[in-house]
C-alpha cells in the first residue's frame, strides 16, 4: 500500500487508519509493504511517509528519488525476511548498478547536507495553508490535501461531483502562464503540486500566484 496515494489523488488516510492497518497485519501475521516510491526521500517532508503515522513497515519499496533520476530502486525489510530468500531466488534488472549506486549516495548527502527534508516540510506548510484558504473562496475547490511537497487540490462541479474538464482548463491556463503541473485522481479531477525539494518560498508565492490566476481564468 501507498502511505499517502500518488496517483489515486494524493490522499492523506488518517493516522487512526494507518495504525490500525499495522495492528492488523501484525495480529494476523501479514507482512505489510510500503510503497514509498512517490513519497520517500522527503516529499512528505519525512525521509519516508511511514514516519507521519507512527508505524514501521516490514518491507519498504524505493525509487525514483533515490538515484536522483538514474534508474535504481530498492527493497527494504528486517533481517529475517531478507534472509528467507534462496539463492538465486531474487534478480534485479535496476538494482546496484555502480553509477546508480554513486547517484544514489550523492543524492542523500545532498538532501542531508542541504536541508532539504525540512525545506519540503516548510515550503509544503506555507502552500496548504494558502491554497486552503483559497479554497474559502471558491468552492470548485474541494479539497486541498497533503504533506510536504505533495500537494493535492481536487476540483468540483456545483453539486460535488467530479470536475475533470475545469481541471483540463486550468492545467493549460497555468502551462500558458508559464507553471506546469499534472493531474491524478481516479476521475482526473485533483491537481498534483510536486515542486522539486529545493523549491524556495518565493517560487512557491509565484506558482501560487499563478494557480490562482488560471483557477480564476478557468471558471
Amino acid at each position: 500500500m501507498e502511505p499517502v496515494l500518488g496517483e489515486g489523488g494524493y490522499v492523506v488516510p488518517p493516522i487512526e487508519y494507518m495504525k490500525g492497518l499495522r495492528e492488523l497485519t501484525a495480529d494476523h501475521e501479514i507482512l505489510l509493504i510500503a510503497d514509498e516510491v512517490q513519497t520517500g526521500f522527503g516529499r512528505t517532508g519525512r525521509w519516508f511517509a511511514c514516519e507521519h503515522f507512527q508505524i514501521e513497515p516490514d518491507i519498504i519499496v524505493l525509487a525514483k528519488a533515490i538515484a536522483a533520476g538514474m534508474p535504481l530502486s530498492a527493497i527494504g525489510a528486517r533481517r529475517q525476511l531478507m534472509e528467507r530468500w534462496q539463492p538465486g531466488a531474487h534478480g534485479t534488472t535496476f538494482g546496484g548498478n555502480p553509477l546508480s549506486a554513486s547517484a544514489a549516495l550523492a543524492s542523500i548527502s545532498v538532501i542531508e547536507r542541504e536541508g532539504l527534508v525540512e525545506n519540503a516540510a516548510a515550503i509544503g506548510t506555507y502552500a496548504l495553508e494558502r491554497l486552503k484558504a483559497l479554497k474559502k473562496d471558491h468552492p470548485a475547490i474541494g479539497d486541498v490535501r497533503g504533506l510536504g511537497l505533495m500537494i493535492g487540490v481536487e476540483l468540483v462541479n456545483r453539486d460535488g461531483s467530479p470536475a475533470p474538464e475545469l481541471l483540463k482548463r486550468l492545467l493549460e491556463g497555468c502551462l500558458q502562464r508559464g507553471l506546469i503541473i499534472v493531474e491524478c485522481g481516479t476521475h482526473k479531477n485533483v491537481a498534483r503540486l510536486m515542486p522539486p525539494l529545493i523549491a524556495t518560498r518565493q517560487q512557491m508565492e509565484r506558482a501560487l500566484q499563478i494557480f490562482e490566476e488560471a483557477l480564476m481564468a478557468s471558471l
